[in-house]
């Protein structure tokens, strides 16, 4: 006989799994990791849209820090996810695809805090291949494989698959207060991986109906097929005649790619209004965990980061999707919440990364990795150390088709952006981004060799620091 029960009736009996009486250590911050999917960066009222009403995510950089240049290694679901558990960049880590198995001998931050008493959990998208294994480090599992469905979705708990009834992002939330709930006396590490706001876009319950009278507009370059571009590039393009041919081919499908082209104008706008009545969902969820964190006084002892796992072309360049290295991609919404240690209200404009989570934690958690992390702490960036180090620059990288060599290298400083493209015949890119932030005129199509003889040799420093394998393929680009 079926049964509706209350989510509270809910939340006790999910609970169930984690009851146990388990030491108690010395007492370091909790962590809580809110990693959203394909969320572009000014999709939050405090980062910049004009619709958006996200009070829940604004909290976290109101009341404590707002990294204005977050940045992703790799602008691509696992790889990404990879570079966030593991601070190593993508030829580090090995993840240089979706369709990479994990390797469970890698270090990961989870891990490296139970090995020092925390309890730790991973709820939601974990994205590596078809990896239906429960990951080594974590108390708690509960992972769909893949990206899973946003309705009634299938799940591997602790090693039992489960047929969930409900909404993901609602019954992610509902996972993680029961793990919550069930070790208030101890420190704890909570991975939460919501698989908002990625496509098919699936609108948030009450949700539905947001935004219907908002006309929605498309960016300047949405109907360009830009001859500064490269051919790679153009030929992924919405206005490509062999990528009109191939979205054609997909019209009679019920789900469409994050990546395809929309067929119409009005099919973009609709489209986009289901991915933001997405992404409201995992608003709402913020609002209900930190909800339960003042309920049960854990918030001031806790560090919540929050974080897109890439960014979006919402129309940009003519793309759609997520895999190149123009600003929409690998620019996301990043902020960090720590009252403790972390003044409110500040915005960071370091260049910070997703490889530079894992090492950050772990130092304002007072834990030395057991093996090096190649990201850069960016604890002193926000607690006021003076003459704290910071990146002038940082690197960029793209695999196509899960190939050992990269098809992109690019180096993005203060100023400019060079994009080696690395396919045979393709054309370096090089932007002046205090002129042209949205990447319209390629420089490089002008000459300007002095320029780009610098960045390269800015590019294969930073490879050289973080020794990368892909150091002949830069050294072979002729300008």
């Amino acid at each position: 006989m079926s049964q509706i029960l209350s989510r509270r009736e809910a939340i006790t009996i999910a609970a169930a799994p984690f009851l146990q009486t388990s030491r108690t250590p010395g007492r370091r911050p909790n962590f809580l990791f809110l990693l959203t999917d394909d969320q572009s960066y000014a999709t939050t009222s405090l980062t910049g849209s004009a619709f958006m009403k996200t009070p829940n995510m604004d909290r976290i950089g109101r009341e404590g820090v707002l990294f204005t240049n977050g940045f992703v290694a790799m602008s691509l679901c696992a790889p990404s996810r990879a570079c966030f558990l593991t601070g190593l960049y993508p030829h580090k880590n090995g993840i240089i695809g979706n369709q990479i198995r994990w390797n469970q001998q890698l270090q990961t931050l989870p891990g490296v805090l139970h090995q020092n008493g925390y309890r730790t959990a991973h709820m939601g998208k974990f994205h590596m291949d078809g990896d239906d294994r429960v990951q080594p480090g974590y108390d708690y599992w509960a992972a769909q494989v893949g990206q899973g469905q946003y309705v009634n979705p299938r799940k591997n708990v602790n090693g039992k698959w489960e047929d969930l009834v409900g909404y993901d992002t609602n019954i992610v939330t509902d996972q993680a207060i029961s793990f919550l709930r069930a070790n208030k006396s101890q420190p704890f590490c909570a991975w939460i991986g919501f698989k908002a706001c990625h496509g098919p876009f699936t609108p948030a319950p009450g949700h539905e109906k947001d935004f219907s009278n908002l006309p929605f507009q498309p960016p300047s370059s949405f109907f360009l097929d830009d001859t500064g571009k490269p051919q790679r590039v153009r030929q992924k393009s919405q206005n490509s005649g062999s990528r009109a041919a191939r979205a054609g081919k997909k019209k009679n499908k019920k789900k469409q790619a994050a990546g395809d082209p929309p067929g119409s104008v009005a099919a973009w706008s609709e489209r986009e209004r289901n991915y933001h009545r997405c992404l409201m969902g995992a608003e709402d969820n913020i609002g209900r965990i930190f909800a339960f964190l003042e309920e049960e006084k854990l918030l001031e002892d806790t560090i919540v980061f929050f974080s897109g796992d890439n960014g979006f072309f919402h129309g940009e360049h003519s793309l759609h999707g997520k895999m190149e290295a123009y600003e929409e991609a690998l620019r996301v919404p990043m902020m960090v919440r720590y009252p403790r240690a972390i003044a409110a209200g500040q915005r960071c404009d370091a260049f910070v990364s997703n490889v530079d989570l894992a090492p950050s934690i772990l130092d304002l958690c007072g834990i030395k990795p057991p093996r090096p992390m190649q990201g850069q702490s960016w604890k002193g960036l926000v607690t006021g150390q003076k003459n704290a180090p910071r990146r002038d620059s940082f690197v960029y990288t793209m695999h196509g088709a899960e190939a050992a060599h990269p098809t992109v290298k690019a180096l993005r400083t203060d100023r400019y952006k060079l994009i080696l493209n690395l396919n045979p015949g393709d054309k370096p890119e090089l932007y002046d981004l205090k002129t042209d932030p949205q990447e319209m005129k390629n420089l490089a199509d002008s000459g300007n060799r002095a320029v780009l003889s610098d960045l390269r040799g800015k590019l294969l420093a930073e490879m050289k620091k973080i020794e990368d394998p892909a150091i002949a393929d830069v050294e072979a680009v002729r300008f």
